[in-house]
């Protein structure tokens, strides 16, 4: 794990810290369609929206890793002059970890905000 965050970049704490935010969005917005509270329709809307939308944001912020990555990378290499293929695949493949990352978050997040969004319905429907 931990060689895993030093070869990510530093853009990986946020997509982790975004993870753990919509860890907790769901939990609440869980314990809210469980407990069945009153409160306003368009506000539940907006907690449970977040989820997808910080899920975005690890996405984006995966991809500025990877663009931050790859510009480390040709730097290397206009540093260095001649390198060799293997060292270009590994930095392209270290580029890659935080897309990677954020997709993976995003991905998640888009199928907890269907279900919660599922609850959401029902709950609405039944009154």
């Amino acid at each position: 794990m931990i060689r895993f965050l030093s070869e990510a970049g530093p853009l990986i704490l946020p997509i982790m810290l975004l993870t753990l935010v919509i860890a907790l969005l769901v939990l609440w917005n869980l314990l809210s369609l469980v407990s069945r509270r009153q409160g306003s329709l368009s506000r539940r809307r907006q907690s449970v929206d977040a989820v997808l939308f910080w899920g975005v944001v690890a996405a984006v912020l995966g991809f500025l890793g990877q663009w931050i990555g790859i510009h480390k990378l040709t730097r290397a290499i206009g540093e260095e002059g001649i390198v060799s293929p293997e060292m270009v695949a590994y930095g392209i493949s270290e580029s890659l970890l935080t897309p990677i990352s954020g997709m993976a978050v995003l991905v998640v997040a888009a199928f907890l905000w269907f279900f919660l969004r599922l609850g959401l319905w029902s709950v609405e429907k039944r009154g």
